[in-house]
């Protein structure tokens, strides 16, 4: 490892952290044959002895083969897989091809992964080692991702190299969030040194010209010299380094004999290094297993129990592409008659690689890998698999079919160029109604993804009222996704047309449609104003998490918050419990929704931070801008300048990148609250004359437009509040809010006549008939206090102003309570104590209050492991750390204790 000083520190420190209990992962990058391999192989070497290592290799041809390098990486613990929890044992099996293909929840995967790593470590720490990482499929990447994320008090180390050319998914690297160590090429010196160690030495002449074409790559300052000569006519004309590389690699194989050749050929094509699949397969094409011995000793590949490596990836490269066609078809046929019967996922591959032409046959079973590779969260393998049955397929309407296939499996993987680009191949092949739905469909996703809801609404409503006969099923699945995209479009007509189509399908009654059918339905007439004492708004108690999510949504919509927050917390459970990442997130942002309007501000700022994390970790960024939109309004209550605005801003790029104002709609009231809060009432009024509107009859629209009379009350602007007002009162019989008459009662005392500004404060003042808005309540306390002051009946204003103080600084919303303060102030009050803080259960970082919450409840450290997506020894740190920020000293005190915010 000449001039690798700084680099094999870097090893040292993580090996040594390992050891020590302290978990790490790292990842190199570089170009090929830059010395991650070799990197690795010190790791290897610096390990101790007493370090369980755990070690794979990526494989380009299982590149899209879903979990296979994981399954590689876990072989020899397989047999551990039965001590983990019954789910994550569940999906371990799954994704493996050992259990029932039920579709393998990939972040219960990567959950799994976690915890056996951990539960191996307790008895030996563990390193775990990935080479070409760039040929790791995706769902083990995003298992080995998930893992690096959270390796910090497990002794686990995880390594991964990967090429800088790696792929990625989306835009996004491959193993992005994890920390990066970059080689670049050696100093000159250290370059120069390499090649003097080797024997025979290089003419001086040839040396400069290895020098200048290897650029400090230690693979090609190796192997260059190999396939050169010192009278090497290609030593004159330099190749750019990866061209001069296969050319190296390739003059090796063309000396080696013909059934060595061939054998490395199948080598090659075979992929994984199983050594027996190879040999059956070199046998099958009269190669002797002694062959293997002549690809060993010209130091090629190299041989081990039971598997057969390249010495570096670029060996096969150069073996592969250097062969004729017609010598990799019957590689690749031998290599399907071997696998046929024990591989039901590799052998359509090779026996596709095989064919010279379309064949119905090998297409057929192409697409049954693929369809088998959907079952178990391979998406990228399905449209690989898909795509390459499609042009192997002898009739047009088969083609159609399978490149239909290919585009749903593309927008699941998020591959939307491509998506369309299969879509548009597909059409014309294809009259087949439920094909074209499919392709609708798969369009209008597309529509959506691009910022044009309605566009993506028409397309589907269309497409339903095809098949709304022959196919009902498929058409309510459409339209209750079609409602949902003209409801994000604002568009109530559209959504209308949706759902009225949608209640002319006849669906058996007990059929799995019917929930989402019935939540559908009942969501267009909440957001018309029609609904009043229907089952949406009545408590009951949905079971699916379709269900919940469309209930929660619609509660939260109403501004029913209580009833609310008991949905979304049966979600997040439910989503914990069955290891549901990607439900988690949106389980978790309807609970902060529902907090928020309870006025637990600190409670829902966690329940929003933990949400933001999941959205982030499963990529979903819609998701994740409607919850930096929240905690942007969060912040502004807190008055965090810095932490709105970088929330805010966050939120309001991806909204207009993408076209998607909603998704902004709490970041810009959020700015216009920071600057209202902090008396800029001109800047908040500009604000919330550019704000996005939220429907008419919702929750959030009533009390943003609340914010926005009392802002043009504030900044002078008495015509504008009044129009609001009119706006407001228009609606007044058809909203669902049940604090709505509250809310207007204060904007008529701040936007009315000045004579009647009492009656309606203490008609905002009286009872509710449902949940406790103790926020709303505040604000409204505060304004009437201001308007007492003002009107010099300042024992009066002081116990308003008093009671705003309290609730303000109870909630957590310290931009308030500060005016508050200075209101008490103004009034003469001198005795208005500073906020005394929240109490100890504040002190706690969000993680170690979700922790604790959880210990308080009996569950135990593998419990709360499994619910948050931790590792137990995770849990342990946490609960270590929390227990001296609450004074206590075991978990049996955590009963005691008031945890809430």
């Amino acid at each position: 490892m000449l001039g690798r000083g700084p680099e094999l520190e870097l090893i040292d420190q993580l090996v040594d952290g390992v050891t020590h209990g302290k978990g790490r992962a790292l990842v190199v990058t570089g170009e090929p044959g830059i010395g991650k391999t070799t990197l690795l192989q010190q790791a290897t070497e610096r390990a101790s002895r007493d370090l369980r290592l755990l070690q794979v290799t990526g494989v380009e041809n299982e590149a899209d083969l879903p979990y296979a390098t994981l399954h590689l990486l876990l072989s020899p613990v397989i047999d551990q897989i039965g001590l983990l929890p019954a789910p994550q044992a569940a999906a371990l099996h799954s994704a493996f091809g050992r259990g029932p293909a039920a579709g393998a929840d990939r972040f219960l995967v990567g959950l799994a992964t976690l915890t056996l790593l951990s539960e191996l470590a307790t008895e030996t720490p563990v390193l775990c080692l990935v080479d070409d990482g760039q040929w790791v499929d995706t769902a083990s990447v995003e298992a080995l991702r998930f893992v690096g994320r959270r390796l910090r008090h497990d002794p686990v180390g995880l390594v991964v190299a990967v090429r800088e050319e790696g792929r990625t998914s989306g835009g996004t690297p491959p193993y992005a969030d994890l920390p990066v160590l970059r080689l670049g090429g050696l100093q000159r010196d250290a370059a120069v040194a390499l090649l003097a160690g080797r024997s025979p030495a290089l003419p001086p002449w040839l040396q400069d010209r290895v020098l200048a074409a290897a650029d400090g790559n230690p693979l090609a300052l190796q192997e260059l010299p190999k396939s050169l000569g010192e009278d090497d006519s290609a030593a004159g004309d330099l190749l750019p380094i990866t061209d001069r590389l296969q050319r190296a690699f390739a003059g090796q194989i063309d000396r080696l004999d013909e059934a060595c050749r061939t054998l490395v050929l199948v080598i090659a094509a075979e992929g994984t290094g199983d050594l027996g699949t190879v040999l059956q397969a070199a046998d099958r094409l009269g190669v002797p297993a002694t062959a293997l011995a002549e690809a060993e000793r010209a130091g090629l590949v190299v041989v081990s129990a039971g598997s057969v490596r390249f010495r570096h990836p670029l060996v096969r490269t150069a073996a592969y592409q250097g062969a004729l066609f017609t010598q990799r078809q019957a590689v690749h046929q031998a290599l399907a008659e071997t696998l046929k019967g024990s591989d039901p996922h590799r052998w359509p591959w090779h026996l596709a690689a095989a064919a010279f032409g379309p064949d119905e046959k090998v297409a057929a079973a192409l697409e049954r890998a693929a369809d088998r590779a959907v079952e178990r969260d391979g998406q990228a393998a399905a449209v690989a698999a898909y795509e390459r049955a499609a042009r192997l397929s002898e009739d047009a309407t088969a083609r159609g079919r399978r490149l239909a296939a290919a585009a749903v499996a593309a927008v699941e993987l998020g591959r939307f160029q491509r998506a369309g680009e299969l879509c548009a191949a597909a059409e014309p092949l294809t009259d087949d109604p439920a094909i074209r739905s499919r392709l609708a469909v798969t369009r209008a996703r597309l529509e959506f993804e691009g910022g044009h809801p309605r566009a993506a609404a028409r397309t589907m409503i269309d497409s339903a009222a095809e098949i709304a006969t022959a196919m009902p099923a498929t058409a309510a699945e459409t339209l209750v996704l079609a409602a949902y995209y003209a409801g994000h479009g604002v568009d109530l007509p559209l959504a209308g047309e949706a759902v009225a189509l949608l209640e002319t399908l006849e669906l058996p009654p007990g059929h799995a449609l019917q929930p989402w059918v019935r939540s559908t339905v009942e969501y267009n007439r909440l957001i018309r104003g029609e609904v009043t004492s229907d089952a949406l708004l009545s408590g009951r108690s949905p079971d699916s998490v379709w269900e919940q999510s469309w209930s929660a949504r619609s509660l939260n919509v109403a501004g029913h918050a209580s009833a609310a927050l008991e949905t979304s917390e049966a979600m997040v459970a439910g989503s914990r419990e069955a290891g549901l990442m990607g439900h988690l997130a949106n389980a978790l942002f309807h609970r902060a929704c529902a907090q928020v309007l309870l006025g637990r501000h600190r409670a829902a700022s966690v329940s929003a931070e933990e949400a933001l994390a999941v959205a982030v970790d499963t990529r979903q960024g819609s998701v994740a801008t409607y919850l930096r939109g929240l905690l942007a309004w969060l912040a502004a209550l807190d008055g965090d300048d810095e932490r709105c605005r970088t929330f805010a801003d966050e939120a309001i790029q991806y909204a207009g990148d993408h076209r998607t104002p909603p998704s902004a709609a709490d970041a810009t009231w959020a700015l216009a609250l920071l600057d209202f809060g902090n008396g800029r009432y001109e800047a908040a009024l500009g604000r919330m004359e550019d704000r996005w509107r939220s429907w008419p009859h919702s929750s959030a629209w009533i009390r943003s437009t609340a914010d926005h009379i009392e802002v043009a009350v504030r900044a002078g602007e008495p015509g504008i509040a009044l129009r609001l007002l009119g706006e407001l009162e228009e609606h007044a019989e058809q909203l669902l809010d049940p604090y709505a008459p509250s809310i207007i009662a204060r904007c008529r005392a701040l936007a009315g006549e000045a004579d009647e500004a009492e009656e309606y404060f203490t008609a905002a003042l009286g009872p509710v008939p449902s949940d406790d808005r103790p926020f709303e309540r505040a604000r409204t306390l505060l304004a009437y206090g201001q308007w007492l002051r003002r009107e010099h009946r300042k024992a009066e204003a002081r116990v308003r102003l008093r009671a705003a103080l309290d609730i303000f600084s109870g909630s957590g919303a310290k931009l308030w309570a500060s005016r508050a303060q200075e209101e008490l102030r103004a009034t003469g009050d001198r005795s208005a104590a500073p906020d005394p803080g929240p109490g100890p259960a504040a002190r706690l970082t969000p993680q170690e209050l979700r922790v604790v919450r959880l210990a308080a409840t009996g569950a135990t450290n593998r419990d709360i492991a499994a619910q948050m997506f931790l590792s137990p020894r995770t849990v342990a740190q946490h609960l270590y750390r929390a227990f001296p920020k609450l004074g206590i000293a075991t978990r049996t005190e955590l009963a005691a204790l008031n945890l809430d915010l």
